[in-house]
């Protein structure tokens, strides 16, 4: 009978030791919330709240007795999803609300439902967002998708509950990306259909980057006019967010071990966002304004070299782009 030759098994099982415990690395240092106090009596809203990092935040508010405002596109999803997060947990309270980011009817609507029947709320976590290939596709009001949900969609809704955040001392969570590192702010582009190169996936999405380094620019801008802004990337996490990509069979196999290896689940982004909701602290030194964000529980520098006049302007342009509804809202025209 031959020899067996045991290298022949022990290089796979190395291998495979080895992958393992560079998973374990690297879940050890995106972190994870310890402190889990009670937060009952707080109220949170979180747009997006049915699917991915927003479900997790949901089900991690509830779960420490909040009552969570789930505003999101369909009601029937966010039924669904309540009931999918009462399998897990009895605790806290999930209200169920109607929010098109891409409308802005929609969002005048669901700013009119929160001031009448939740107007004292604790924290907004402006957390939707999309990315798709198609560079062509506009909101309802005929502004590019990314730029008009992801930024524009959240800029009017913080703006219109504006009043009651201030009076309620509420945080205003940011939901960022690392890849607003690859963005840009072209204001004569701003808003419109303009094919950049190489869309072909969320990496490298020149549309879905720079609505995400208009995210931090809100950010910015919100903190240095008073508010208790706090922005953040969750990490590249497995969630229904590459949809409208449409892989093939063979992507799954080709990127399973950089999967495996470099994405995180949603409830692992959502650790991200929760922390910022409820415990971390700004300082003069690190703080949305001088291009500090959460990434993996701490505070971690911007690679990105921020501009205050893009900032202020960006912020001039958003209201020109929401002109009429917040003239009508501030009662200035019928």
């Amino acid at each position: 009978m031959a020899d067996i030759n045991y290298w022949y098994f022990a290089i796979p099982v190395a291998s495979v030791a080895v992958i393992y415990l560079i998973r374990r690395i690297r879940v050890w240092q995106w972190g994870r919330i310890r402190n889990r106090y009670s937060l009952a009596g707080k109220t949170y809203i979180v747009t997006g709240a049915n699917t991915g990092i927003g479900f997790e935040t949901t089900k991690a508010l509830v779960n420490r007795d909040a009552t969570v405002i789930m505003a999101c596109r369909s009601i029937e999803r966010a039924d669904k999803a309540i009931g999918a997060i009462r399998k897990h947990t009895i605790k806290g309270t999930m209200i169920a609300c109607h929010l098109d980011l891409a409308t802005f009817e929609s969002i005048v609507d669901f700013v009119q439902n929160i001031k009448e029947n939740y107007p004292n709320f604790n924290c907004l976590i402006n957390n939707a967002g999309l990315a798709t290939p198609d560079s062509k596709q506009t909101t309802a009001d005929g502004i590019e998708l990314h730029f008009g949900t992801n930024h524009l969609g959240h800029f009017l809704l913080t703006k219109l509950l504006q009043d009651q955040i201030q009076a309620n001392r509420a945080r205003v969570v940011v939901v960022s990306s690392l890849l607003h590192q690859r963005g840009r702010i072209d204001f004569a582009t701003l808003g419109k259909c303009v094919e950049p190169q190489g869309v072909i996936s969320k990496a490298n999405n020149l549309l879905y980057n720079s609505s995400k380094l208009a995210n931090f620019y809100h950010a910015r801008e919100l903190y240095k006019r008073g508010f208790d802004a706090h922005v953040l990337c969750p990490g590249l996490c497995h969630t229904d967010f590459f949809r409208d990509y449409n892989p093939r069979w063979y992507h799954y196999i080709m990127f399973a071990p950089v999967v495996w290896l470099l994405l995180r689940s949603a409830e692992q982004g959502s650790e991200n966002v929760v922390f910022c909701a409820t415990d971390n602290v700004n300082t003069d030194e690190k703080n949305p304004a001088t291009g500090y964000f959460v990434r993996n529980l701490k505070q971690t520098k911007s690679k990105t070299q921020f501009d205050d006049k893009i900032g202020t302007r960006l912020w001039t342009e958003s209201e020109k782009f929401c002109s009429t509804i917040l003239l009508r809202e501030m009662g200035k025209i019928e």
